[in-house]
């Protein structure tokens, strides 16, 4: 096999390009009728979610635009992108966490948002998968703070940044974030703030995401390594999906769900033969491709809405609504985070892992999160009537159904907007 280039001869790859489909525009004057004159905070505003959003508003006009997050030196280098792009545009820069509560209503009382976009989360399948307890704290918990202080502090509209995910989680970084959206609905008032949800797929070129990964690898020399031959994903760049972000808050009144339009899923195993190409290079010649397995919390494909939940469209033809998502009993949802949250803090995985199915029945959890689970020996009850403890081992539930094999999760066809 030939050896591949060095990186420095490897071209910048366009990330449109690997779309293989036109790109999503906004209504701009609509947008900016929404955000001009207007306070605007974003969490998670030094990701690649947050910090494109911000880059995409300071263009409309905020009076003031704050980027809320903890980490110091991306929210620091925004500030000075921005600076330099937007020299009119007010921008602040605030650190805090959402877990604390303190930080949040601080910062909320000090600039009075009248827009919040909440774009903070933990995001990693795989590693969510380890960090149970974590993904739980910070996607749900973290949510809820931010949201009971935006109703609290008079904000006009919250936008919360979900994934396609959420439906039919097979992670607890889809589950927390179905939990996330059904708690924003719980909290959705006649009157205040209005509460929205946007779900959406994967973005090219984000923190950890498969194209800098493959970009690295094929710089290295190869092998570019894909989980398995049928993984599809539904992808958008960053700027695209922030556009229709953006443009779900002009279109909403509180309590919707909107699905942006994706296209069609690609084949991972396609983007990596793409990216290979668009380096000057032929795959399985010059760079092989090798197939690694399905890691923990990942199903072939991704869907974006429920067989009960139908899309209705909009007035924008790359956004629909969910007509019929699932209704939401605001004192059994906060019941039921009042337990999540003891068992959080009692660190008891199963029970933790019992009461997130319970609140999303169609959960799944993961084979390793279960042995993880198990292997530190607490001893309750798991998806009602399988039981099972330490000493049981995990083999009996999976016979009964309880728990999923390590085989990936493969469900009906993926909906469509």
């Amino acid at each position: 096999m030939q050896i591949a280039k060095p990186s420095n001869q490897i071209p910048n790859v366009v990330l449109e390009d690997l779309l293989g489909r036109g790109q999503a525009y906004l209504d701009q004057q609509n947008i900016r009728e929404h955000i001009q004159g207007k306070v605007v905070m974003v969490t998670g505003a030094a990701g690649s979610i947050g910090s494109e959003l911000c880059r995409q508003i300071a263009g409309f006009g905020p009076l003031v635009l704050m980027g809320f997050d903890q980490a110091e030196t991306p929210l620091f280098e925004l500030g000075v992108e921005l600076e330099k792009k937007f020299p009119n545009a007010i921008f602040h820069s605030e650190i805090g966490n959402i877990m604390r509560f303190d930080d949040v209503s601080r910062t909320m009382q000090q600039y009075r948002p009248s827009i919040v976009f909440h774009a903070a989360a933990h995001k990693h399948v795989p590693m969510m998968e380890r960090h149970a307890f974590a993904a739980v704290e910070n996607n749900i918990f973290g949510t809820l703070q931010v949201a009971e202080a935006a109703a609290s502090q008079g904000v006009e509209s919250f936008v919360m940044i979900s994934t396609d995910k959420a439906v039919r989680p097979a992670s607890v970084l889809g589950v927390t974030k179905r939990i996330a959206e059904l708690t924003i609905r719980a909290l959705q008032k006649t009157q205040g703030t209005k509460f929205i949800a946007v779900r959406f797929g994967n973005v090219l070129g984000s923190s950890g995401s498969v194209v800098p990964i493959f970009t690295s690898q094929v710089a290295a020399g190869g092998p570019v390594t894909v989980t398995h031959p049928e993984m599809r994903r539904y992808f958008m760049t960053a700027s695209e999906a922030c556009q229709l972000v953006l443009q779900s808050l002009a279109l909403g009144n509180g309590g919707e769900i909107f699905v942006l339009d994706m296209g069609q899923p690609v084949k991972i195993v396609d983007l990596a033969r793409s990216l290979i190409l668009s380096s000057g290079l032929q795959p399985d010649r010059d760079i092989k491709i090798e197939f690694i397995g399905v890691r923990p919390g990942e199903k072939l494909f991704e869907e974006v809405n429920l067989d009960s939940e139908h899309l209705v469209p909009t007035s924008h033809s790359r956004i629909g609504s969910l007509a019929r998502a699932e209704e939401v009993d605001a004192r059994r949802v906060n019941a039921s985070l009042l337990e999540l949250e003891e068992s959080v803090r009692a660190r008891d995985l199963i029970r933790m892992i019992r009461l997130l199915k319970e609140m999303v029945p169609d959960y799944i959890p993961g084979s390793q999160l279960m042995e993880n689970a198990v292997s530190i020996g607490t001893n309750h009850g798991f998806a009602g009537d399988a039981e099972f403890s330490c000493t049981q081992g995990i083999e009996p539930a999976i016979a009964n159904g309880a728990l999923p094999t390590d085989e990936p999760i493969e469900y009906a066809s993926p909906g469509r907007v």
